[in-house]
Formats: C-alpha cells, sequence, structure tokens
C-alpha cells in the first residue's frame, strides 16, 4: 500500500511539473529546477481541474508569467477559503458565459454571482474582457463579503440557456455537487429529454427516474424478446411470470440448455394461448 502511495504521488508531482514547464513556455518564462521544484510543493494541494482552469485563465488573460499566490487564487483555493460553496472570484469568474452566443449556455450560479455577472455583460458585449473581468471581481467579491457578514447561506439558481445538451451537462453537474436537486434542476428539461438527464447523473440520484424503456436493455428477438416487452408492460399472466434468476456470467450453453429453454418457453406461450382465449391452462 505504502509504494502504491508513493507512486500515486509520484505521478501527481510529475503531472503538475509539466503543467508548470508547460505554462513557462506559454510566457516564454525559463523556470531553473529549483523554481519548479517551489511550485510544485506549493501547488501540490490543489485538484487538477481547478489547477488546469487556473492555468488555461492565466495564458489568456494575464500578460506576465503568474506567481504562486496568483496561480492560487486563479485556482479558487488562495488563503482564508471560505466553505459556505461559494466559489472564489477567479473560478467564478471561469464559471460565466463569455462567447458570442452567450444565451445559449446554462448557467447554476449563486445570487452574488449573477449580481456581478449583471454587473459586467455590458462590457462582455462590447468585446472588454479584460474590464469585464475586473467588473465582475469587484463586485462579486463585495457580494460575498456581505453576505458572509451576515451569515447568509449560498443560494443556488439556475439561469437556463437555449443549447439543450448544455443545459443537460451542467444541470446534472450542479445535482452531482448537490448545489441543486435533482427535482429543482427537472423544471428545466423538456420530458422528451428526462430519461437522457437521468442516464447522465449519478446511479444512485438517477434511481426511479428513467420513464418507459431504459435506453440500456438492448432488444431480444424471438419467443424472448415478446416475453420481456409483455413482461415490461405487466401483460404476462402471473401462472408464466418467470422468477427472479441470480446474476451468471455469459457461458456457452449445451445442446441439453437449449432443449430444456427451448421447451420452457413453448410451455409459457402455450399458457399465454390458453390465458388471452379465457381458458385455463388444464383445458384439453
Amino acid at each position: 500500500m505504502q509504494g502504491q502511495k508513493k507512486s500515486s504521488e509520484g505521478s501527481s508531482a510529475d503531472w503538475l511539473l509539466n503543467e508548470i514547464t508547460a505554462l513557462g513556455e506559454a510566457f516564454g518564462e525559463a523556470l531553473t529546477a529549483e523554481r519548479q521544484v517551489i511550485y510544485v510543493r506549493a501547488l501540490a494541494d490543489i485538484p487538477k481541474d481547478r489547477l488546469r482552469c487556473a492555468m488555461q485563465t492565466a495564458i489568456s488573460e494575464l500578460k506576465w508569467f503568474p506567481k504562486v499566490a496568483a496561480l492560487r487564487e486563479l485556482a479558487g483555493v488562495s488563503t482564508g477559503e471560505h466553505t459556505d460553496g461559494r466559489p472564489g472570484p477567479e473560478e467564478a469568474w471561469a464559471r460565466m458565459p463569455k462567447g458570442e452566443r452567450m444565451e445559449d449556455d446554462t448557467v447554476v450560479w449563486c445570487e452574488e454571482e449573477r449580481a456581478a455577472y449583471g454587473a459586467c455583460r455590458s462590457l462582455l458585449l462590447e468585446g472588454d474582457q479584460i474590464g469585464a473581468r475586473m467588473a465582475f471581481k469587484e463586485r462579486y467579491e463585495r457580494e460575498v463579503a456581505e453576505a458572509r457578514s451576515q451569515s447568509r447561506p449560498a443560494r443556488w439558481i439556475v439561469s437556463a440557456g437555449y443549447d439543450i445538451e448544455h443545459r443537460l451537462a451542467a444541470l446534472a453537474s450542479a445535482v452531482g455537487e448537490k448545489r441543486i436537486g435533482v427535482d429543482y434542476a427537472l423544471n428545466f428539461i423538456p420530458e422528451p429529454r428526462r430519461n437522457d438527464f437521468a442516464l447522465i447523473l449519478p446511479p444512485a440520484t438517477s434511481k426511479g427516474l428513467l420513464i418507459g424503456k431504459s435506453q440500456s436493455m438492448p432488444d431480444l428477438p424471438g419467443l424472448p424478446g415478446l416475453l420481456a416487452k409483455m413482461q415490461m408492460q405487466d401483460l404476462l399472466p402471473d401462472e408464466v411470470k418467470p422468477e427472479p434468476q441470480p446474476y451468471a456470467e455469459n457461458k456457452e450453453l449445451t445442446s441439453e440448455d437449449r432443449r430444456r429453454r427451448l421447451e420452457e418457453l413453448k410451455t409459457q406461450m402455450e399458457l399465454i394461448k390458453h390465458s388471452r382465449n379465457g381458458t385455463g391452462s388444464d383445458v384439453a
């Protein structure tokens, strides 16, 4: 176990070292081995997805190679980070719609993010990304500070965009992060797409959401398929409903197994015919 842990730690450090080196190349910054070690040690506690987002933001928005403190701030894990669920200012900014078709994106944001986005949206529409970012951060930090001074918990709101695929993904992510509940999310999903939404949720969360035939159930040919469909529609008579069978790995059937199953299927079909004709299974 200790060997596995050391291997995992080494892998993470190697990944981070490669990312820091690539970041230096993007800024034309030659990093000494000592400086690389300093950055790796100082950033090792940050999840990979946050670091990746922080470095992408640095490349697109900063003019100089960022210091450790700047990268931690961009990753939303700067010193004094609160645990009330509200993201740090840089993480919040990274989540905001900024493209040419901003109305297509679905966002699940807290009230403070929504207010800050309202303060910078006009600048985004004018194409002023730098000014928009500054306006957003200033308003967001002020809103969050006020909310925390009043001990207000984070309240999450859905802003539904027109792109339905993006909406499904954003809502599923917010449900997985426990920012919103499934019932609230379903208010923004058209009925025909609810199965698609259920299929991208964690299994424990999607339980009971699938409507009709599951997309993961294969179509069975012949008599087995007919019986399976009748069972799903609750059309099988009680006397021919199969008993639950324990799971077994797929294996090749012997000729005796095939003969026995064929006889069972024939018997079930005869029972179904008698049931539909209103006669009992013992009628001659």
